[in-house]
Protein backbone atom coordinates (compact mmCIF):
# COMPACT_ATOMS: atom_id res chain seq x y z
CA UNK A 1 0.00 0.00 0.00
CA UNK A 2 1.05 3.59 -0.58
CA UNK A 3 2.06 5.79 2.34
CA UNK A 4 -0.77 8.30 1.76
CA UNK A 5 -3.07 8.78 4.76
CA UNK A 6 -6.24 6.93 3.84
CA UNK A 7 -9.69 6.45 5.36
CA UNK A 8 -12.45 3.91 5.69
CA UNK A 9 -15.95 5.29 5.15
CA UNK A 10 -18.57 3.37 7.13
CA UNK A 11 -22.30 3.99 6.81
CA UNK A 12 -24.36 3.21 9.88
CA UNK A 13 -21.11 3.67 11.77
CA UNK A 14 -22.43 4.98 15.08
CA UNK A 15 -23.73 1.75 16.64
CA UNK A 16 -24.21 -1.98 16.26
CA UNK A 17 -22.26 -3.68 13.49
CA UNK A 18 -20.99 -0.41 12.04
CA UNK A 19 -19.47 0.61 15.35
CA UNK A 20 -17.88 -2.83 15.78
CA UNK A 21 -16.35 -2.61 12.30
CA UNK A 22 -15.08 0.90 13.04
CA UNK A 23 -13.32 -0.25 16.20
CA UNK A 24 -11.59 -3.14 14.44
CA UNK A 25 -10.34 -0.89 11.62
CA UNK A 26 -9.21 1.77 14.10
CA UNK A 27 -7.26 -0.91 15.99
CA UNK A 28 -5.37 -1.48 12.72
CA UNK A 29 -4.50 2.22 12.50
CA UNK A 30 -7.04 3.02 9.78
CA UNK A 31 -8.64 6.47 9.88
CA UNK A 32 -12.42 6.64 9.79
CA UNK A 33 -15.31 8.57 8.28
CA UNK A 34 -18.45 7.61 10.17
CA UNK A 35 -21.75 8.27 8.40
CA UNK A 36 -24.94 7.96 10.43
CA UNK A 37 -28.06 9.81 11.51
CA UNK A 38 -27.22 13.15 13.18
CA UNK A 39 -27.80 11.80 16.67
CA UNK A 40 -25.84 11.96 19.92
CA UNK A 41 -24.50 8.42 19.43
CA UNK A 42 -22.53 9.47 16.34
CA UNK A 43 -20.36 11.98 18.19
CA UNK A 44 -20.10 9.66 21.20
CA UNK A 45 -18.80 6.82 19.02
CA UNK A 46 -16.29 9.13 17.34
CA UNK A 47 -15.03 10.39 20.70
CA UNK A 48 -14.78 6.86 22.08
CA UNK A 49 -12.70 5.65 19.14
CA UNK A 50 -10.39 8.69 19.18
CA UNK A 51 -9.75 8.20 22.90
CA UNK A 52 -9.00 4.51 22.42
CA UNK A 53 -6.99 4.54 19.17
CA UNK A 54 -4.49 6.88 17.51
CA UNK A 55 -6.60 7.57 14.42
CA UNK A 56 -8.48 10.49 12.88
CA UNK A 57 -12.27 10.18 12.95
CA UNK A 58 -14.46 12.36 10.75
CA UNK A 59 -18.25 12.30 11.12
CA UNK A 60 -21.08 13.01 8.70
CA UNK A 61 -24.49 13.25 10.32
CA UNK A 62 -27.05 12.62 7.60
CA UNK A 63 -30.14 10.59 6.78
CA UNK A 64 -29.18 8.47 3.77
CA UNK A 65 -32.82 8.28 2.66
CA UNK A 66 -32.85 12.04 1.98
CA UNK A 67 -32.60 13.32 -1.57
CA UNK A 68 -28.98 13.72 -2.74
CA UNK A 69 -27.62 12.32 0.55
CA UNK A 70 -25.02 10.15 -1.18
CA UNK A 71 -23.79 13.13 -3.20
CA UNK A 72 -23.50 15.21 -0.01
CA UNK A 73 -21.39 12.49 1.61
CA UNK A 74 -19.12 12.35 -1.43
CA UNK A 75 -18.86 16.17 -1.59
CA UNK A 76 -17.78 16.27 2.08
CA UNK A 77 -15.04 13.74 1.37
CA UNK A 78 -13.82 15.60 -1.73
CA UNK A 79 -13.98 19.03 -0.09
CA UNK A 80 -11.88 17.82 2.83
CA UNK A 81 -9.49 15.93 0.55
CA UNK A 82 -10.00 12.63 2.39
CA UNK A 83 -8.44 9.66 0.63
CA UNK A 84 -10.93 6.81 0.89
CA UNK A 85 -9.51 3.31 0.43
CA UNK A 86 -12.31 1.36 2.12
CA UNK A 87 -16.03 1.83 1.42
CA UNK A 88 -18.22 -0.08 3.85
CA UNK A 89 -21.93 -0.02 3.03
CA UNK A 90 -23.38 -1.16 6.33
CA UNK A 91 -26.44 1.06 6.93
CA UNK A 92 -29.76 -0.68 6.48
CA UNK A 93 -33.17 -1.30 7.99
CA UNK A 94 -35.26 -4.45 8.30
CA UNK A 95 -38.56 -5.72 9.64
CA UNK A 96 -40.74 -8.77 10.20
CA UNK A 97 -44.35 -8.11 9.17
CA UNK A 98 -46.98 -8.92 6.58
CA UNK A 99 -46.13 -6.93 3.46
CA UNK A 100 -49.69 -5.59 3.11
CA UNK A 101 -49.56 -4.10 6.62
CA UNK A 102 -46.44 -2.04 6.00
CA UNK A 103 -46.95 1.68 5.28
CA UNK A 104 -45.62 2.45 1.83
CA UNK A 105 -43.57 5.27 3.36
CA UNK A 106 -41.63 2.59 5.28
CA UNK A 107 -41.11 0.46 2.15
CA UNK A 108 -39.87 3.54 0.30
CA UNK A 109 -37.41 4.31 3.11
CA UNK A 110 -36.19 0.71 3.22
CA UNK A 111 -35.48 0.59 -0.51
CA UNK A 112 -33.74 3.95 -0.42
CA UNK A 113 -31.29 2.95 2.31
CA UNK A 114 -30.86 -0.77 1.53
CA UNK A 115 -30.63 -0.44 -2.26
CA UNK A 116 -30.31 3.11 -3.56
CA UNK A 117 -27.77 4.45 -1.06
CA UNK A 118 -25.53 1.39 -1.52
CA UNK A 119 -25.71 1.79 -5.30
CA UNK A 120 -25.22 5.55 -5.35
CA UNK A 121 -22.36 5.65 -2.85
CA UNK A 122 -20.54 2.85 -4.65
CA UNK A 123 -20.95 4.57 -8.01
CA UNK A 124 -19.73 7.91 -6.65
CA UNK A 125 -16.71 6.49 -4.82
CA UNK A 126 -15.30 4.14 -7.49
CA UNK A 127 -13.07 6.89 -9.01
CA UNK A 128 -11.75 7.83 -5.55
CA UNK A 129 -11.15 4.19 -4.63
CA UNK A 130 -9.31 3.74 -7.92
CA UNK A 131 -7.03 6.67 -7.02
CA UNK A 132 -6.19 4.95 -3.71
CA UNK A 133 -5.93 1.35 -4.88
CA UNK A 134 -5.51 -1.31 -3.70
CA UNK A 135 -8.99 -0.54 -2.37
CA UNK A 136 -11.91 -2.41 -0.86
CA UNK A 137 -15.70 -2.33 -0.92
CA UNK A 138 -17.45 -4.23 1.86
CA UNK A 139 -21.21 -4.58 1.49
CA UNK A 140 -23.30 -5.87 4.37
CA UNK A 141 -26.22 -7.90 3.04
CA UNK A 142 -28.03 -10.58 5.05
CA UNK A 143 -28.76 -14.28 5.06
CA UNK A 144 -32.25 -13.06 4.12
CA UNK A 145 -30.76 -12.14 0.74
CA UNK A 146 -30.01 -15.81 0.08
CA UNK A 147 -33.53 -17.14 0.69
CA UNK A 148 -37.15 -16.58 -0.29
CA UNK A 149 -38.55 -14.98 2.85
CA UNK A 150 -42.24 -14.28 3.50
CA UNK A 151 -42.80 -11.62 6.18
CA UNK A 152 -39.46 -10.08 5.22
CA UNK A 153 -40.50 -9.70 1.59
CA UNK A 154 -39.08 -6.30 0.66
CA UNK A 155 -36.12 -6.64 3.04
CA UNK A 156 -35.14 -10.03 1.63
CA UNK A 157 -35.45 -8.74 -1.94
CA UNK A 158 -33.34 -5.67 -1.11
CA UNK A 159 -30.58 -7.80 0.37
CA UNK A 160 -30.70 -10.19 -2.60
CA UNK A 161 -30.00 -7.11 -4.72
CA UNK A 162 -26.96 -6.27 -2.56
CA UNK A 163 -25.62 -9.83 -2.93
CA UNK A 164 -25.95 -9.95 -6.72
CA UNK A 165 -24.80 -6.34 -7.16
CA UNK A 166 -21.66 -7.08 -5.14
CA UNK A 167 -20.74 -10.31 -6.91
CA UNK A 168 -21.18 -8.78 -10.35
CA UNK A 169 -19.33 -5.58 -9.47
CA UNK A 170 -16.49 -7.62 -8.00
CA UNK A 171 -15.69 -8.97 -11.45
CA UNK A 172 -15.94 -5.54 -13.08
CA UNK A 173 -13.56 -3.86 -10.63
CA UNK A 174 -10.80 -6.48 -10.55
CA UNK A 175 -8.84 -4.64 -13.22
CA UNK A 176 -8.89 -1.48 -11.05
CA UNK A 177 -7.49 -3.41 -8.05
CA UNK A 178 -10.70 -2.79 -6.08
CA UNK A 179 -11.93 -5.85 -4.20
CA UNK A 180 -15.64 -6.32 -3.43
CA UNK A 181 -16.78 -8.52 -0.55
CA UNK A 182 -20.38 -9.13 0.51
CA UNK A 183 -21.25 -10.45 3.97
CA UNK A 184 -24.51 -12.25 4.78
CA UNK A 185 -25.05 -12.46 8.54
CA UNK A 186 -28.09 -13.89 10.27
CA UNK A 187 -29.70 -11.98 13.11
CA UNK A 188 -27.52 -9.83 15.35
CA UNK A 189 -27.90 -9.12 19.05
CA UNK A 190 -27.89 -5.34 18.71
CA UNK A 191 -30.56 -4.23 21.22
CA UNK A 192 -33.28 -5.39 23.62
CA UNK A 193 -36.01 -5.31 20.95
CA UNK A 194 -34.00 -7.59 18.66
CA UNK A 195 -33.26 -9.96 21.54
CA UNK A 196 -36.98 -10.22 22.27
CA UNK A 197 -37.75 -11.11 18.65
CA UNK A 198 -34.98 -13.73 18.68
CA UNK A 199 -36.37 -15.29 21.84
CA UNK A 200 -39.81 -15.49 20.23
CA UNK A 201 -38.31 -17.78 17.59
CA UNK A 202 -36.94 -20.12 20.28
CA UNK A 203 -33.90 -22.34 19.69
CA UNK A 204 -33.75 -21.59 15.95
CA UNK A 205 -33.56 -17.87 16.64
CA UNK A 206 -30.51 -18.33 18.88
CA UNK A 207 -28.80 -20.61 16.38
CA UNK A 208 -29.22 -18.08 13.58
CA UNK A 209 -27.94 -15.16 15.67
CA UNK A 210 -24.46 -13.75 16.25
CA UNK A 211 -22.98 -10.76 18.06
CA UNK A 212 -22.04 -7.63 16.06
CA UNK A 213 -18.44 -8.11 17.24
CA UNK A 214 -18.23 -11.62 15.78
CA UNK A 215 -19.80 -10.53 12.48
CA UNK A 216 -17.48 -7.52 12.29
CA UNK A 217 -14.38 -9.67 12.82
CA UNK A 218 -15.44 -12.15 10.14
CA UNK A 219 -16.37 -9.33 7.75
CA UNK A 220 -13.07 -7.47 8.08
CA UNK A 221 -11.03 -10.67 7.81
CA UNK A 222 -12.95 -11.61 4.65
CA UNK A 223 -12.42 -8.15 3.17
CA UNK A 224 -8.66 -8.24 3.65
CA UNK A 225 -8.54 -11.83 2.38
CA UNK A 226 -10.34 -10.53 -0.73
CA UNK A 227 -13.13 -13.10 -0.44
CA UNK A 228 -16.31 -12.75 -2.47
CA UNK A 229 -19.22 -13.86 -0.23
CA UNK A 230 -19.05 -14.80 3.44
CA UNK A 231 -21.68 -16.07 5.91
CA UNK A 232 -20.45 -15.59 9.51
CA UNK A 233 -20.88 -18.34 12.14
CA UNK A 234 -20.75 -21.99 11.05
CA UNK A 235 -24.33 -22.77 12.11
CA UNK A 236 -25.68 -19.93 9.97
CA UNK A 237 -23.39 -20.98 7.12
CA UNK A 238 -24.77 -24.54 7.36
CA UNK A 239 -28.34 -23.21 7.16
CA UNK A 240 -27.40 -21.08 4.16
CA UNK A 241 -26.45 -24.23 2.22
CA UNK A 242 -30.05 -25.45 2.51
CA UNK A 243 -31.02 -23.00 -0.22
CA UNK A 244 -29.33 -25.34 -2.70
CA UNK A 245 -31.27 -28.35 -1.41
CA UNK A 246 -34.87 -27.17 -0.92
CA UNK A 247 -36.96 -25.68 -3.76
CA UNK A 248 -37.90 -22.04 -3.25
CA UNK A 249 -41.53 -22.97 -2.64
CA UNK A 250 -40.44 -25.20 0.26
CA UNK A 251 -38.14 -22.49 1.57
CA UNK A 252 -41.04 -20.03 1.61
CA UNK A 253 -43.33 -22.41 3.52
CA UNK A 254 -40.70 -23.34 6.13
CA UNK A 255 -39.56 -19.77 6.69
CA UNK A 256 -43.11 -18.43 6.83
CA UNK A 257 -43.96 -20.94 9.56
CA UNK A 258 -40.94 -19.84 11.63
CA UNK A 259 -41.45 -16.11 11.17
CA UNK A 260 -45.15 -16.18 12.00
CA UNK A 261 -44.06 -16.79 15.59
CA UNK A 262 -42.50 -13.31 15.59
CA UNK A 263 -45.82 -11.74 14.60
CA UNK A 264 -47.75 -13.11 17.58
Amino acid sequence: MNSVTTYALITGGSQGLGKAIAEILASKGINLILVALPEKSLQETANHIKEKFAVDVQIIGIDLTESHAAQKVFDFVRTNNLKVRYLINNAGIGYTESFEKLPFSFIDKLLKINVLSVTQLTHLFIPLLTENAPAYILNIASMAGLFTMPYKTAYSASKHYVVEFSLALREELKSKNINVTVVCPGGMTTNAEVLERINQMGKLGNILTASPELVAQVAISAMFARKSLVVPKWQIRWYSYLRWIFPKTWQAKIIARALRKKLI
